[in-house]
């Protein structure tokens, strides 16, 4: 090894709070491990910390604030390197865009105040993959740098150890791979040491080595740190600096400024661990719930503070933030943790719900209160949370047909079964609403009878059955797959084969599906199906799918509506299977398709080659295929869902992945003994939501991202009394065009009496931007380029000031 070379050795202690044991040994871990580090500190000098996660911390302040004191001083030392900037060290494939954001917003906003810093590095070394869309969230927070480890070397090439990582906007951050481990145990340091100082780029002289003990924390030894202040000593050894992060990352960026050839690379950083894209549904489904709930709420709360100054409830916000964010750490969101983890995840989830739903309903109906909802019969309030117009399905319950709009017309509604077995009345009905707005509807008023507009038939036979409106053909077989799904507006045959089936895949894999990189064993299909025909009404069919397989059931409710183009599917599975997955697949009838995937505040493009790949909201695949004339036209499927992560695509054939059931916990090389019987993950009863989307065009043509929001946060209702009130029947508070820029947050500033409105642009178009605030007399316009997140504080009053600020909200 050559002399010049400089190997600065990061001690540090990776701490999974959950894993094999749950948070409460966690919190003890922490506490023990940090001890130990102070220990260390006064015993050697030389000796420097790293150290991130603001949850940590947070934690410590509530059972020992004089050992966080104790840190505070030798952060001021410079010797406890604060790094991460987020809450936790999350799933960096999971969590939606304004996660990660919240992660850096409030513990960079920790880290100031309990610190008096900020950290400038990333840190997630222990994550299975990491979001090509997360340099551009990364450095708006303040992270200029990124450390990661996974994937590794044998799981994804890289042209160096440290390049310039780039998102689709073309935000960059100075990443660097640890080559070996974080973490050291027992008495290989000095191999260690060797293997890292091999992974060195050619092009700079510095590089990193991590040691400590790591896990279960524990932290560097007087063993570590005596060897290497030894090793250093040694004459055919690299320059050993007992250092930190910064250090290494002034000290490479220094070299870059003078030349040093850098390589950039703009792509997702994947693939490991592909079966935790979708192990655990239950944690994905609450941790997708959950994030649209807090935001909801914020909007919600936002319109009730500015138009009726009522108290914004900051604290409450923050603290279900906080929550959630803590059960996005890695091995909790991934679903690797042992089963009782999950049971400490399901209460905080549910605090975290319980806040951001009184916040939501305690606004909403401030809100209501102030309307004039005086008029005939009684006020049904209907609000779009989402900042543009859609057009949606509602169902109400303890509500009955009798229904029309503000100005008198009527409205057409259809009774449906009721969620309960009492019999109370139900309804289901389309409506317009407005931008981030209500609508004040009437119901219980007598509507005279009239002939439906539009078509809409389901008819269900011994060999299937068949629902059609203006827009589709449907048709199922008597295995209850989807055989013919024919689009009357473009005169195309949609799937190339039976569609919409429940497939069972071998899956002997440990709950990560280490070294898995696609899951295509099939070992059956849902089918000899019993349909029956649920709902057929003036605004929507329903028809029932009851199929099985091994000691599994599942009922899928398809829905067809009147007069929109919805193709919904309800599902509910009760799972009873040991070491298999499900998928629901779609073979398709395109030509060089291409497949494009939701990712946090973005999307990625990748090729259907077959691979386990990570998704959010929703998943397109997009070529060409023929018209009933051999017409060549440009056609794509998109595939929208309420609460699943992982999909495949395999030329034209697209699957979703539903759900898996691994044993908890199980890591390789740990070999099951048959005649144990573990617990196994996502037993009993699962629900999905799923729509199809088949369009003409591209996917940005079709207004894919929009759409999939109107999937996960549908309209609200309330019952409201009859008042007066000095908000109007009808009303938008806040909208946005166009359509490839989606408003996500709308919420009171942290530290001021000013708004922060955050957009990004969902398409890879670059454009202007227009966000209005129609009753406060405020709008702007600003570019934005392709996949550009942007945020705005808007101090309301006369003028009006709109000032761009970043992620934490600063100038």
């Amino acid at each position: 090894m050559e002399k010049k070379r400089t190997l600065h050795a990061i001690g540090n202690a990776h701490i999974d709070p959950v894993w094999l044991w749950r948070w409460t040994e966690g919190l003890e871990t922490i506490r023990a491990t940090f001890a130990s580090v102070l220990q260390r500190m006064e015993e050697f000098p030389e000796f420097h910390f790293t150290g991130s996660s603001a949850a940590f911390y947070w934690l410590l302040e509530q059972t020992d604030p004089e050992m966080l004191a104790a840190i505070r001083q030798r952060v001021q030392e410079g010797r406890w390197e604060i790094v991460g900037g987020w809450w936790i060290q999350p799933d960096c494939n999971i969590p939606c865009g304004e996660s990660f954001v919240r992660h850096a917003l409030y513990a960079q906003r920790y880290f100031q105040k309990t610190f008096g810093v900020t950290a400038t590095v990333g840190y997630n070394p222990d994550s299975f993959g990491h979001a090509g869309t997360l340099p551009q969230i990364l450095r708006k927070a303040g992270l200029t740098r990124y450390i990661f480890m996974r994937p590794g070397p044998h799981e994804k090439s890289l042209p160096a150890n440290v390049f310039w990582w780039q998102s689709p906007d073309g935000s960059r951050v100075l990443a660097a791979r640890i080559t070996r481990s974080y973490g050291t145990w027992g008495d290989d340091l000095a191999e260690h040491v060797r293997k890292s100082a091999e992974g060195s780029p050619d092009f700079l002289s510095d590089y990193i080595v991590f040691y400590g003990v790591g896990n279960h924390g524990g932290g560097p030894t007087i063993q570590n740190i005596r060897s290497l202040l030894a090793m250093a000593q040694q004459p055919d050894a690299p320059e050993i600096r007992l250092s930190t992060l910064k250090a290494f990352f002034d000290s490479a960026e220094a070299q870059a400024a003078a030349g040093a050839a850098i390589p950039v690379v703009a792509e997702e950083l994947q693939h490991h661990a592909r079966g935790c894209y979708t192990a655990q549904s239950e944690v994905k489904r609450q941790n997708r719930r959950v994030e649209h709930l807090l935001m909801t709420a914020e909007r919600v709360a936002s319109m009730a503070w500015l138009l009726l100054q009522r108290p914004y409830p900051q604290a409450a916000f923050t603290e279900a933030w906080q929550s959630l964010l803590f059960n996005q750490f890695h091995d909790i969101l991934a679903g690797t943790s042992l089963p009782e983890g999950y049971e400490d995840a399901r209460d905080l989830f549910g605090h975290a719900a319980t806040l951001g739903g009184y916040a939501l309903h305690t606004g909403l109906q401030s809100l209501t209160s102030a309307i004039d909802t005086r008029g005939e019969g009684m006020p049904l309030v209907v609000f779009n949370p989402l900042p543009w117009e859609v057009k949606a399905p509602v169902e109400v319950e303890r509500c009955d047909v009798g229904l029309q709009d503000e100005t008198g017309k009527p409205l057409p509604a259809q009774r449906i079964a009721s969620c309960t077995a009492t019999g109370q009345p139900r309804v289901v009905f389309v409506v317009d609403l407005p931008a981030m707005g209500y609508r004040v509807l009437r119901r219980d008023v007598a509507v005279s009878a009239h002939t439906p507009e539009g078509m809409l038939e389901i008819e269900v036979t011994e060999s299937g059955a068949r629902m059609e409106n203006t827009f589709w053909l449907l048709e199922v077989n008597a295995d209850g797959h989807l055989s013919r799904l024919y689009d009357k507006r473009n005169r195309v045959e949609v799937f190339s084969a039976p569609a919409g089936v429940a497939v069972v895949i071998d899956d002997p894999s440990d709950t990560w599906s280490h070294d898995v990189t696609a899951f295509r064993n099939e070992l059956g299909r849902f089918g000899n199906a019993n349909l029956v025909m649920e709902e057929a009404g003036e605004v929507r069919a329903c028809l029932r799918i009851e199929s099985r397989w091994g000691n599994s059931e599942l009922i899928h409710r398809l829905y067809l509506y009147r007069n929109i183009d919805l193709l919904e599917s309800r599902i509910t599975v009760n799972w009873q299977e040991q070491y298999k997955m499900l998928k629901i697949a779609f073979p398709l009838r395109l030509q060089e398709p291409q497949v494009t995937a939701e990712a946090p505040y973005g999307f990625t493009v990748r090729t259907p080659n077959g691979e386990e790949e990570p998704c959010h909201q929703w998943v397109d695949l997009s070529g060409w295929t023929t018209d009933e004339d051999g017409n060549r036209i440009p056609y794509g499927f998109a595939l929208l869902n309420d609460s699943k992560y992982g999909y495949d695509a395999l030329g034209s054939e697209l699957r979703l992945s539903l759900l898996r059931s691994p044993a908890y916990a199980h890591h390789d090389p740990y070999r099951l003994n048959p005649e144990r019987r573990y617990p196994i993950i996502d037993q009993g009863i699962q629900t999905i939501v799923c729509r199809m989307v088949p369009h003409r065009g591209s996917w940005q043509d079709a207004s894919i991202a929009r759409r999939a929001w109107e999937l996960n946060v549908p309209p609200l209702t309330v019952n409201e009394y009859l008042h007066e009130g000095s908000l109007p029947k009808m009303a938008s508070f806040l909208r946005v065009e166009p359509q490839n820029v989606l408003v996500t947050v709308c919420k009171k500033a942290e530290d001021a009496d000013a708004l922060i409105v955050r957009a990004y642009e969902s398409a890879g178009q670059p454009c202007t931007v227009k966000i209005e605030m129609p009753m406060h007399g405020v709008q702007w316009e600003a570019p934005i380029g392709a996949c550009e997140v942007k945020t705005w504080r808007v101090t309301v009053g006369k003028p009006a000031a709109v000032v761009e600020v970043d992620l934490l909200e600063k100038t």
